[in-house]
């Protein structure tokens, strides 16, 4: 297995650790009990920088250069990228709300559930059919030329929360993430 598919699978698996985090949370903001709203928020503005502005990017160039090699499945594709810039929407719906709430403006508990929930739900299915039919059909298509084509493609960027250098402004949501691990 490539070391981009490699990555991109352990950040499907950091990304279901984010949305296992916002899921508690948010079953609380239904539940009408304490929820965490500082915690979703970093959560969040971990996934509008981090999963949105770079793994979503190099998967699609993985899915670019699987098009261009292979002339079917461009369906399931062509859904994942769509995916992405849905995705890329909602999750910024989403932090802008719980911007409002850490900044004390109201936001409708029912709206903010919603909004939350939905992406969540939205970003599952998504990995679902990434991790089920895109990654194992660019793992069949993509040769070792093709796969050091996207990563020249791509800056070298750490992950803010589950890289080697944790930054500051992440230091709280990693310091949980570690606390609930053990």
């Amino acid at each position: 297995m490539s070391d981009i598919m490699q990555q991109l699978h352990l950040d499907h698996r950091n990304v279901a650790t984010m949305l296992n985090i916002l899921e508690k949370h948010l079953k609380a903001v239904r539940e009408l009990e304490v929820a965490d709203i500082e915690l979703m928020h970093d959560v969040m503005v971990y996934m509008t920088s981090y999963p949105d502005r770079v793994h979503h990017p190099m998967e699609d160039f993985v899915f670019q250069r699987v098009k261009e090699k292979c002339s079917t499945n461009h369906e399931v594709l062509g859904v994942v990228e769509r995916e992405h810039q849905e995705l890329s929407s909602k999750g910024k719906r989403f932090r802008e709300m719980l911007d409002h709430v850490v900044d004390g403006s109201m936001v409708l508990r029912e709206e903010l559930e919603s909004a939350g929930s939905d992406y969540v739900a939205s970003l599952r299915r998504h990995m679902a059919i990434e991790d089920s039919k895109a990654f194992p059909l660019a793992e069949r298509v993509l040769e070792a030329d093709d796969w050091a084509w996207v990563a020249s493609q791509m800056q070298a960027t750490q992950d803010p929360v589950f890289g080697a250098v944790v930054a500051e402004q992440f230091a709280t949501l990693r310091r949980y993430i570690t606390e609930q691990s053990e």
